[in-house]
Protein backbone atom coordinates (compact mmCIF):
# COMPACT_ATOMS: atom_id res chain seq x y z
CA UNK A 1 0.00 0.00 0.00
CA UNK A 2 1.25 3.50 -0.79
CA UNK A 3 0.72 6.58 1.30
CA UNK A 4 -2.49 6.59 3.32
CA UNK A 5 -5.32 9.02 2.57
CA UNK A 6 -8.25 10.15 4.70
CA UNK A 7 -10.42 7.61 2.87
CA UNK A 8 -8.07 4.76 3.87
CA UNK A 9 -8.35 5.42 7.60
CA UNK A 10 -10.68 3.11 9.57
CA UNK A 11 -12.00 3.65 13.09
CA UNK A 12 -10.51 1.11 15.51
CA UNK A 13 -7.79 0.07 13.06
CA UNK A 14 -4.14 -0.14 14.21
CA UNK A 15 -1.59 2.25 12.76
CA UNK A 16 1.86 3.50 13.71
CA UNK A 17 4.39 6.14 12.80
CA UNK A 18 6.84 4.69 10.31
CA UNK A 19 10.03 3.36 11.97
CA UNK A 20 8.53 3.72 15.48
CA UNK A 21 7.42 0.86 17.74
CA UNK A 22 4.26 2.41 19.24
CA UNK A 23 0.96 1.08 17.96
CA UNK A 24 -1.90 3.52 17.67
CA UNK A 25 -5.66 2.97 17.47
CA UNK A 26 -7.49 5.29 15.07
CA UNK A 27 -10.20 7.36 16.77
CA UNK A 28 -11.36 9.29 13.71
CA UNK A 29 -11.05 12.60 11.92
CA UNK A 30 -12.31 15.01 14.54
CA UNK A 31 -12.49 18.69 15.42
CA UNK A 32 -9.91 19.62 18.05
CA UNK A 33 -9.53 23.26 19.01
CA UNK A 34 -7.99 24.67 15.83
CA UNK A 35 -9.22 22.37 13.08
CA UNK A 36 -9.83 18.80 12.06
CA UNK A 37 -7.20 16.21 12.95
CA UNK A 38 -6.74 12.48 12.61
CA UNK A 39 -6.74 11.35 16.23
CA UNK A 40 -5.10 8.24 17.67
CA UNK A 41 -5.04 6.52 21.05
CA UNK A 42 -1.93 4.62 22.10
CA UNK A 43 -2.51 0.84 22.13
CA UNK A 44 -2.40 -0.30 25.75
CA UNK A 45 -3.10 3.22 26.99
CA UNK A 46 -6.29 4.70 28.40
CA UNK A 47 -9.18 3.79 26.10
CA UNK A 48 -10.28 6.72 23.96
CA UNK A 49 -7.58 9.08 25.25
CA UNK A 50 -6.08 11.03 22.35
CA UNK A 51 -2.32 10.38 22.27
CA UNK A 52 -1.51 11.82 18.84
CA UNK A 53 -3.16 14.16 16.33
CA UNK A 54 -2.01 14.70 12.75
CA UNK A 55 -3.41 16.62 9.77
CA UNK A 56 -4.12 15.12 6.34
CA UNK A 57 -0.82 16.50 5.06
CA UNK A 58 1.14 14.26 7.49
CA UNK A 59 -0.59 10.94 6.79
CA UNK A 60 2.51 9.96 4.81
CA UNK A 61 4.20 9.41 8.21
CA UNK A 62 1.66 6.71 9.21
CA UNK A 63 1.51 3.05 8.20
CA UNK A 64 -1.15 0.41 8.72
CA UNK A 65 -0.30 -2.24 11.31
CA UNK A 66 -3.55 -4.18 11.16
CA UNK A 67 -4.93 -6.51 8.51
CA UNK A 68 -8.40 -6.58 10.05
CA UNK A 69 -11.38 -4.61 8.82
CA UNK A 70 -11.37 -2.25 11.82
CA UNK A 71 -14.65 -1.03 13.31
CA UNK A 72 -17.10 0.62 10.96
Amino acid sequence: MGELTRQDMKYGHRYGFKHQPEELIYLGYNWSGNGHWHQFAKAGGTAGEVWAEIPDSNLWMIESRDDSEGVE
